[in-house]
């Protein structure tokens, strides 16, 4: 081969290169992950069905989202953990429609609405009442006794006995291996410090009635050897329960509860009972903070965005 056909191969080799390098970056749109990669259910719930799912890429201001609910049925109502800003998330348009600033810089981690007045969740027990005005907003606050060694993130709105409920990610106010989730009066303004349900602080796939059965057993085994009982350790997998999201699902009032360092969602009787669990793509939900439904029955996730990505919104509908 001489020279001239050499540089001439070359030439070729790198003008197909940048090619198929321009294509990829520039042109090619891959096919979104479907519902079954994206929801993958354990064994005690069974498999994830089909579900129909539709993803919102959000604006740089929205990269750490913490928390998403429903202004009206075009219009996403959100909140970024380190800013005191209420951001209008038009659906359709895909779009920040209007911001409502309610305070300065703080760890902000939950949100919710009661007719047309907002309710915002500091992380430190904090929580904001917003009533949205021409100008700037009525801001009333209310320290909860809460604090910071609690890391406060879970708020949503309980219709059907006019309360919020608050939850906690980290230490409980009383129980070592509980996390409880507590009721704040909207007409007291007060927050109950006696819990309207608690959540294990561990969860895995077992059948309760199984993993209580062998529970007793490992504790009567215990006891025989020592003659104290002691409490069975965790499991391998047992990773523990970090609530950081709440909202209740308007079909059957079951309790929806995210867990975000660990991109799981928990399925809840109205007891705090869990039923299941279900893993989420940890791709797509790096740390998932933010949910809710709307009149429909479909459910909102939200979650802060990856290394060098975009937060993001998904819908899902399940059969």
């Amino acid at each position: 081969m001489s020279k001239k056909e050499a540089i001439w191969m070359i030439s070729v080799v790198v003008v197909v290169i940048g090619a198929f390098y321009y294509y990829m970056k520039y042109i090619y749109k891959p096919t979104p992950k479907q519902p079954a990669e994206v929801l993958a259910a354990n064994s005690a719930s069974g498999p994830a069905g089909t579900v129909e799912w539709q993803e919102w890429l959000l604006p740089d201001e929205l990269k750490e989202i913490s928390a998403n609910v429903f202004q009206d049925d075009t219009h996403m109502a959100c909140i970024d953990d380190n800013e005191g800003i209420i951001y209008i998330y038009n659906l359709q348009s895909k779009r920040i429609d209007d911001k409502i600033r309610f305070a300065g810089k703080g760890d902000y981690e939950g949100l919710a609405k009661v007719q047309n007045t907002w309710y915002v969740l500091r992380s430190d027990g904090f929580l904001y009442e917003v009533q949205p005005g021409s100008k700037d907003p009525a801001v009333k606050t209310v320290d909860l006794p809460l604090g910071v060694e609690n890391d406060t993130e879970s708020l949503c709105y309980d219709s059907a006995h006019n309360r919020l409920l608050i939850g906690v990610k980290e230490k409980d106010l009383t129980e070592q291996d509980k996390k409880g989730f507590y009721s704040f009066d909207l007409k007291t303004r007060k927050m109950n410090t006696n819990a309207v349900f608690y959540i294990e602080s561990s969860y895995n796939s077992e059948d309760k009635e199984e993993k209580d059965k062998h529970n007793d057993q490992e504790k009567a085994k215990d006891k025989d050897k020592s003659g104290k009982g002691k409490d069975k350790k965790k499991k391998k997998g047992d990773a523990e329960i970090k609530p950081s999201g709440i909202a209740i699902n308007p079909a059957n009032s079951e309790l929806y509860i995210l867990d975000g360092p660990s991109s799981r969602l928990f399925i809840a009787d109205a007891t705090g009972n869990i039923r299941s669990k279900i893993q989420l793509d940890k791709k797509i939900f790096p740390q998932p903070e933010g949910l809710c439904f709307n009149s429909k029955g479909d459910l909102y996730i939200s979650s802060e965005a990856g290394k060098n990505e975009q937060g993001v919104i998904v819908k899902f509908k399940p059969d």
